[in-house]
């Protein structure tokens, strides 16, 4: 992660609403300790990496060793120089980070009057040492260019300088203080020469990243009195420049070691793609929204950072380890695939099914569906909904205008449990499955209310074992993962993917226990108490939401409702689409709002997704042409493995077994979709984000 703008823009401190008092120590904290924490808050740590890795990996590629320069420019990378750099701009920003809300925190250190001394003696006690011991070892240019990494890093905030308040100079200036560490690992190495197209690429990325962090303080910065690039550019002109600079330090990547550095301009173009995620916001009043791709950068930084490491490390060879590397690539996929057979267990275990026990009485309960062109499952659907084993409980469905024969099969029903009804007209602002669930809602007489889609076949005894887990558990909303059909191809070899993203390749287990408010866990079946969701609003809350009984379960749970999520392959069944064109829609408009529209969530898992499982087969085309069995085992291993986690989520969904061992092939096309539904939600306007819209 990186602090790219220093005073004006930070690190983002996540749930963060309020500010320590900056004068306020720990409880039994000693003065010394309280000195020296603060001294090292001024560094801050959490951006060391972003200036020492710069240095050890420019002079690791030119020839250097793991030998007395590479540690004493490590260290030095490490602690003093962001001492310097960061110390120094919180001593001349105090005032304006006083009224700066993310200060105090992770967003950077608020350094009071009094213990200014403490940190110029830090800073310069640390600096003199570091700077002698790394200076002692380097030769003139290696002086030169170490002179000139501390002088910007002064002249940045230093009071009659200042040139992080002269707009375009300060992108500049903060982009060299990433980038001189590199420059300076070039210079000082064996070889003694800098790669000119990398470093360059550096440095725009460098740039681009502190326009995009400063356009979020627009208006704190104009209130204070700041300059910024920001500030005299505006919104709308600050974004499109960190764009373009994005892109090309994205297009100068690529060029690096072509064709293979082909993916480090893909992996930095991602910053691009979060800076086009924000052109849509042009006035400087909408700055506030820039927050989020602030954020989405600083998570984008783990991210990119560790894939870029590792494609610098294998096409560079440093260590001189040869074919070896494949090797090591096989091993990471093989332990990948075993931490995830962990976390599957894991999470099988958190959202097992308690043993129910009979209840004494049966509160009444209402089954709400709604479907669009839903003729091939309505039937089925609406069948199983009546022929449950439960005695009492009606069965509420409306029609939302569909063009197939979906409204005629449900007026054949006879069974009087079942009423159609015609809601009102939908309102401005709501989504249409939203509003259809929450005017059922109001005519529900059941005291819980079950949310099913119109393609969800209830097994005769689910009804029963929802009552009695949301008695037995004094549950107020209650969630279930149903299993998948498995009927056509399409179904078998993709739906059982869609719960691997959930079981598989995210801590959901963990997180419902722990943190239950970022569980992003839900099943296609929601029950709840139709009193307390009624008084919370109905679907008021997510009327707007493309996955509405989702974002319930989550909204529930923010407001202090007790909800929990357990699997139900055993219950109930998602019929889903028979076509592979039906599959790929409709899980383009999910799997994005599944992960709460977390982009950089969503980049980790489609770069993780791909490389585990397309790696392996990678290798294993390579050995083939080039005519070794050197990696044979290595392989059969690393494809074993991702299979199993595919084989038993499989299981779980009760999908076909045999269609798993095509997993590599189709993970590659579920990783497609994903990054698809991004796309859809963040650059364009898809037909179901339009509210009114019938999906």
């Amino acid at each position: 992660m990186q602090d790219q703008s220093f005073g004006t823009t930070s690190i983002h401190a996540m749930n963060h609403t309020t500010k320590p008092h900056p004068h306020k120590s720990k409880a039994g904290e000693t003065p010394a300790l309280k000195k020296l924490r603060q001294i090292l808050a001024a560094s801050r740590p959490i951006s060391w990496v972003n200036t020492a890795f710069p240095f050890a990996i420019a002079y690791l590629l030119s020839g250097g060793q793991l030998d007395q320069t590479f540690w004493a420019g490590l260290i030095y990378f490490l602690l003093p120089y962001n001492l310097l750099v960061y110390g120094v701009n919180d001593i001349y920003d105090y005032e304006s980070d006083l009224k700066n809300p993310r200060k105090g925190s992770l967003e950077g250190s608020i350094v009071a009057p009094q213990a200014r001394a403490a940190l110029w003696g830090a800073i310069i006690v640390t600096n003199i040492v570091g700077l002698a011991w790394l200076g002692s070892l380097v030769g003139q240019n290696g002086k030169i260019v170490l002179a000139l990494t501390v002088i910007l890093a002064i002249t940045y905030s230093l009071k009659g300088l200042r040139f992080k308040e002269i707009p375009v100079l300060d992108s500049i200036n903060s982009s060299f203080h990433f980038v001189l560490p590199a420059v300076f690992g070039f210079v000082v190495s064996p070889q003694a020469a800098i790669l000119w197209v990398p470093t360059v690429a550096f440095f725009l990325w460098g740039m681009a990243s502190h326009a995009l962090g400063a356009i979020q303080d627009i208006i704190p910065d104009r209130a204070a009195d700041i300059r910024s690039i920001a500030t005299q550019w505006g919104a709308r002109r600050t974004i499109r420049f960190s764009f373009w600079i994005y892109c090309a330090s994205a297009a100068l990547s690529a060029l690096v070691f072509w064709p293979s550095s082909l993916l480090a301009g893909l992996l930095v173009g991602l910053y691009a793609l979060n800076a086009a995620m924000f052109l849509k916001y042009s006035s400087d009043a909408q700055s506030k929204q820039f927050r989020r791709a602030w954020t989405n950068f600083m998570w984008l930084n783990g991210v990119v950072g560790f894939w870029l490491t590792q494609l610098i490390l294998f096409i560079a060879d440093p260590f001189n380890l040869g074919p070896a590397r494949l090797d090591y690539i096989l091993t990471f996929c093989t332990l990948f695939s075993i931490a995830q057979i962990l976390l599957i267990a894991h999470n099988f275990a958190v959202f097992r099914r308690p043993k129910t026990q009979r209840l004494d009485e049966w509160p009444r309960i209402t089954i709400m569906t709604h479907a669009y062109n839903q003729a091939e499952n309505i039937s089925s659907t609406l069948l199983a909904a009546l022929g449950q084993n439960y005695p009492d409980f009606e069965v509420l469905f409306t029609d939302l205008g569909s063009e197939d024969n979906t409204k005629k099969i449900a007026e054949n029903f006879t069974d009087k449990r079942l009423k159609l009804i015609t809601i009102d007209p939908i309102e401005t602002g709501w989504g249409v499955d939203a509003w259809a669930a929450d005017q059922l809602l109001k005519q529900a007489s059941g005291e819980y209310a079950v949310l099913i889609s119109a393609d969800t076949v209830l097994l005769p005894n689910t009804l029963a074992q929802i009552a009695m887990l949301l008695e037995q558990e004094k549950l107020d909303v209650l969630s279930l993962l149903s299993a998948d059909q498995n009927k056509s191809l399409a179904q078998k070899t993709i739906l059982s993917h869609n719960q691997y993203l959930m079981l598989a390749a995210y801590p959901s287990g963990f997180l419902q226990e722990h943190a239950p408010e970022r569980s992003t866990a839900h099943g296609s079946i929601i029950a709840f108490d139709s009193a307390k969701i009624r008084r919370l609003g109905g679907f008021e809350d997510v009327k707007a939401s493309p996955l509405e009984d989702q974002e319930l379960f989550h909204r529930a749970r923010h407001k202090g409702l007790h909800a929990q999520l357990f699997r139900a392959s055993d219950l109930a069944t998602s019929q889903n689409h028979l076509g592979l064109r039906g599959i790929i829609e409709d899980n383009i408009q999910r799997f994005y709002p599944a992960l709460r529209f977390h982009f950089p969530l969503t980049i980790f898992l489609v770069i993780a997704g791909c490389f585990v499982f397309s790696s392996p087969v990678i290798i294993l085309v390579y050995s083939l042409v080039i005519g070794t069995q050197v990696h044979f085992i290595s392989i059969a291993i690393a494809l074993a493995a991702a299979i199993l986690t595919r084989i038993l989520i499989a299981l779980e969904a009760k999908q076909d077994i045999a269609a798993q061992l095509v997993a590599p092939v189709t993970n590659i096309a579920i990783m497609l979709m994903l990054f698809a539904s991004l796309i859809q939600y963040e650059l364009r306007k898809p037909r179901w984000k339009n509210r009114t819209g019938i999906v």
